[in-house]
């Protein structure tokens, strides 16, 4: 397998070749974070008052809608595969639509951005806010998989390698990859011309200043103000597909290179900060010295005891008697710790458990705050 077919397994595939790219390397796959068979969904019968700690089947972490940038609208739209066609047929709605459809591309509407924001409690549990390229007929599944933007593209409910997972994917791929996508929109905009009125009122806009769609009268009933949509797309106005099919033209021969060259130095930041946490997550070292870290304790067993770290959506299972031996880690070098235990205890403790407890942020290098 090469390296690109190996990124792929993770990642769209334009994102798939442009990583492949920059790291040199193949990504590790999320195993624990199962579409198919959500994660997050409860397997049996569920406690009374436990509901919340759960996903609904028919919604999984599919609470949102993405702001589907206009290379990818245009890519999600030019896709002829049987299989996307659901996916096609999303995003056809959505120009239909107009609401938040700009020639940058198809962003979320200004109530549901409202809403998504005000009640963090019903991610993943409330109906209202399913993504409308969710596919409920298919088991749950994503209609525009092949071409989704990077806050689908690197949101896990759980990391294998639990927060140096969240580290290369949310803190860092993910701001890369919204930089690039912001950027590739903008210079395709600019490469097709939309003339100099129009470029004025989009720049105007919400949506090119990277903020909310305002709430206004027309967009609490999902209704388009037809003056202000027709004054930013121009001469383009009635041809919306064609226009995202053009830039998705545009970005498809990109290399890498090409693509940080017109994204710019927040891109090259980002691109740097991916490298060094996909680093990390491909290394087995563990810090050469460790602390405890902030435990929140979820429950308490006869021989186990359940903490969240970096998640709630993650949380983990340490055996009580090695929970007993946190206390060995107080910022002395790791060896000595590990040797300390053994000799007061002997209990060997394993190198691989102690990175894990590391990976879940149960333990934090020593010079790292909590």
């Amino acid at each position: 397998m090469s390296v690109t077919d190996a990124t792929s397994a993770s990642l769209p595939p334009l994102y798939a070749a442009w990583m492949s790219e920059l790291l040199q390397g193949p990504i590790p796959r999320e195993s624990r974070a199962t579409c198919d068979d959500c994660a997050m969904c409860a397997s049996g019968p569920v406690q009374p008052g436990s509901e919340k700690d759960y996903f609904d089947p028919t919604i999984k972490c599919c609470s949102y809608i993405p702001e589907l940038h206009n290379f990818l609208a245009g890519r999600i739209l030019s896709d002829e595969d049987p299989a996307a066609q659901h996916g096609r047929a999303s995003v056809e709605n959505r120009i239909n639509a107009g609401v938040a459809v700009t020639p940058l591309g198809l962003g979320p509407p200004a109530v549901f951005s409202l809403l998504y924001e005000n009640a963090p409690s019903a991610f993943g549990q409330n109906r209202t806010l399913r993504c409308p390229h969710y596919i409920e007929d298919g088991g749950g599944r994503c209609g525009i998989w092949r071409n989704r933007e990077a806050t689908c593209v690197t949101w896990f409910c759980k990391h294998d390698r639990g927060r140096l997972g969240q580290t290369f994917w949310r803190d860092s791929l993910y701001h890369l990859l919204i930089a690039v996508e912001r950027a590739l929109a903008r210079w395709s905009v600019l490469e097709l011309e939309l003339g100099d009125e129009t470029l004025r009122r989009l720049v105007e806009g919400a949506a090119w200043r990277q903020q909310p769609e305002p709430v206004t009268s027309e967009s609490m009933d999902n209704r388009v103000d037809r003056d202000a949509y027709s004054g930013v797309w121009g001469k383009w106005l009635g041809r919306e597909r064609e226009f995202f099919i053009e830039c998705a033209r545009l970005v498809q021969p990109l290399s890498w290179t090409d693509v940080i060259d017109i994204a710019g130095p927040e891109a090259r930041a980002y691109a740097h900060l991916t490298r060094d946490a996909y680093r990390r997550l491909t290394s087995d070292e563990a810090p050469p010295a460790l602390k405890v870290g902030s435990l929140q304790l979820v429950q308490l067993r006869r021989d186990m005891t359940r903490v969240n770290t970096y998640s709630n959506f993650d949380p983990l299972d340490i055996p009580n008697r090695v929970m007993e031996l946190l206390h060995f880690f107080d910022g002395r070098p790791t060896t000595e710790a590990i040797a300390a235990i053994a000799e007061e205890t002997g209990i060997a403790l394993d190198q691989s458990l102690v990175r894990k407890l590391a990976d879940f942020a149960v333990l934090v290098p020593s010079g790292q705050s909590e």
